[in-house]
């Protein structure tokens, strides 16, 4: 397993949103190319075709940057939050309305949780971001879990009780 295998989905994430949402793709390249270098520099193996990897990219990264133009940081914030924000509550929404929960909402928790880490480039997420991340790591995992043992599962959050209507 390559070293940088973790922080793969955030290159796909940038190949994939490139054209349509550049300043996401720009911060999920920057979250791999950053968490792709740690990853080398704490590993024992041989790190050398990832680094080559990391390069290429952050080169790509250099180009994604310029084309977004100046844009201040505050302002990409702002951005990203917003969008993350939109994917998880659309991410949300269809797993409680769909009408039989597949590995397709699973994968679409995980790629919500997997864009809420996108924050950690402006800092230390607030709390509020952190009950989000778990929250669509648990469904994630609790969705697998259910369609492996062939059972259907529980929609919503389990640790909030819905709304009266």
């Amino acid at each position: 397993m390559s070293v940088i295998a973790p922080v793969k989905p955030f290159f796909t994430y940038a190949a994939q949103m490139r054209t349509q949402v550049p300043i996401i793709a720009y911060h999920c390249k920057l979250y791999a190319v950053q968490k792709g270098l740690a990853l080398c520099k704490e590993s024992s193996q041989d790190t050398t075709d990832a680094k080559n990897y990391i390069i290429r990219e952050l080169e790509d990264l250099e180009a994604l940057k310029k084309s977004m133009g100046d844009v201040n940081k505050d302002d990409l914030k702002f951005n990203v939050e917003n969008f993350i924000l939109s994917v998880f509550a659309q991410v949300d929404k269809e797993e409680r309305t769909c009408e039989k929960v597949t590995k397709k909402n699973a994968i679409d928790f995980k790629r919500a949780g997997d864009f809420i880490m996108l924050l950690s480039l402006f800092g230390e997420m607030d709390e509020e971001w952190q009950k989000r991340k778990k929250y669509c790591t648990y469904k994630a995992g609790t969705i697998m879990k259910a369609l492996k043992a062939g059972q259907e599962p529980e929609r919503g959050n389990p640790f909030e009780p819905e709304p009266i209507k």
